[in-house]
């Protein structure tokens, strides 16, 4: 299913030229032409995110901090459009919750930019709110803190003169603590610096033209910083690095001009975020642990993963959104355990889980099973995207035989797969048990046609 983007603005021509531009990018488009019919609209159709023009009326700001108000809409991203790049007003909007700001003249590479990292920003914090709703559900919930947290954020700045430059400026705005890092201290073992910086702020031109640009796409793939909050400061480039700084994973980029006061409300609304995220996760990985844990791999068990398809299940009925199920299973695995001994076995299973986690998204979820049974929920997928994850995940344990401690020789391992996709074209649908149960028959019909394979349940019927 195509993600939903809600278009409000008085001017048609101005709604026209959006949706023409999402339209072709294969998003789904709902058009607003009252301010006033905002909310109701969001409350009916829960878009994916919300672009508020400017109009005749301009009356943004005021449904803006409508939208952010309202607990049912507050986590819907906004994008506001300004009628020209215009600082005081640009500020303004943020301050008024909007998530990012987008100015005229119509830049279509920033825009559709824009538009990819807030989506995928609100697919990241859906999954931390899943999260939160499934600790209730086990009873290991924390409440919130009730004290402020203090930061520690990194300017990566292209000398030293502009780094102490931003750092005496952002002082005057926020109480978290700020250091100047060089672009090689933030690539090496930064924890042995003081501890990780939960925010940078870098410079889209460092040392050469786009190594900021480097740099936030290193930050991102590493475990220490994949959380982290980065916001990139444009240093006047031209074409702009705004369109790949947020692809690549940055979570603002700024526009030419430091401004301390915008740098410090979007840090603040950031490190809130990702504070949550990050207690939500510690809580996750510690309070449930034994509850919902696999001992072996290390993977969530059964009873998580029953409880985590039941409130995806009750998700997509709520916003339409699909989602797939897989059963997998380890091919002719009791051979393995008569042949070479259960610790061995052991070491297979825990291989297979590695690998498996390593192919799949952090919002997916995989599940031990039973024995040499794996269950995989993905959220929001089509069927061809799960046939392509599927068919991944085979060849990551298949193609390469799995070495263990207690042999010379390598073990080869292969899985049968079986997918039910939740409102498919082939008109799968029911409830999540229901659901896993087609994938539970598509696995049955893989095994028996020669194990090794990809079988959906619509093939299996």
């Amino acid at each position: 299913m195509s993600e939903r983007i809600l278009i409000a603005d008085d001017l048609a021509t101005n709604r026209i030229v959006l949706k023409v531009k999402l339209t072709v990018a294969c998003y789904e488009v709902i058009q607003a032409d009252r301010c006033a019919d905002v909310a109701a609209l969001a409350r009916e159709t829960r878009p994916d995110l919300i672009i508020l023009g400017r109009g005749r009326t301009d009356c943004s700001l005021s449904t803006c901090r409508q939208l952010k108000a309202d607990e049912a809409l507050g986590s819907i991203p906004i994008i506001m459009v300004s009628d020209q790049d215009d600082q005081p007003a640009r500020l303004e909007a943020i301050m008024a919750g909007a998530d990012d700001v987008f100015s005229k003249p119509l830049n279509e590479a920033t825009l559709m930019a824009m538009v990819r990292n807030l989506i995928r920003a609100r697919g990241a914090e859906d999954e931390v709110l899943r999260r939160r709703d499934l600790s209730r559900d086990f009873g290991c919930a924390e409440a919130p803190a009730l004290f402020e947290r203090h930061a520690r954020v990194a300017l990566i700045a292209p000398d030293a003169e502009t780094g102490i430059f931003w750092r005496m400026h952002l002082a005057t705005e926020i109480r978290h603590r700020i250091d100047i890092m060089t672009q090689s201290q933030a690539l090496e073992d930064i924890s042995a610096l003081g501890g990780v910086p939960d925010a940078f702020v870098i410079a889209s031109t460092l040392s050469e033209t786009s190594d900021g640009l480097r740099l936030v796409s290193e930050l991102r793939s590493r475990q220490t910083t994949r959380h982290a909050v980065i916001v990139v400061q444009d240093c006047g480039e031209a074409p702009s690095p705004s369109s790949m700084a947020l692809d690549l994973g940055a979570n603002a980029v700024l526009r030419p001009g430091f401004d301390a006061r915008e740098l410090a409300v979007r840090l603040t609304r950031l490190l809130a975020r990702k504070f949550e995220g990050d207690d939500l996760r510690k809580s996750f990985d510690t309070s449930l642990a034994l509850a919902v844990r696999d001992p072996l791999t290390g993977l969530h068990n059964r009873r998580f993963a029953q409880s985590y398809l039941d409130r995806l299940d009750r998700e997509s009925r709520s916003n339409g959104q699909t989602y797939a199920v897989m059963v997998l299973d380890l091919d002719r695995f009791k051979s393995i355990n008569d042949q070479f001994g259960h610790p061995v076995g052991d070491e297979v299973l825990v291989e297979v889980a590695t690998r498996l986690k390593r192919n799949l998204r952090e919002m997916d979820l995989l599940a031990r099973y039973g024995g040499e049974e794996f269950l995989i929920a993905l959220p929001g997928v089509s069927r061809a995207q799960a046939q392509t994850m599927a068919e991944r995940l085979r060849r990551a344990v298949g193609d390469h035989p799995i070495a263990t401690g207690g042999r010379p020789d390598c073990i080869t391992v292969t899985l049968s797969i079986g997918v039910a996709v939740a409102d498919d074209a082939m008109g799968v649908s029911g409830t999540a048990h229901e659901l896993l149960q087609f994938a539970d028959q598509a696995l049955y019909r893989a095994k028996s046609d020669g194990r090794n394979q990809v079988t959906f349940v619509s093939d299996a019927a």
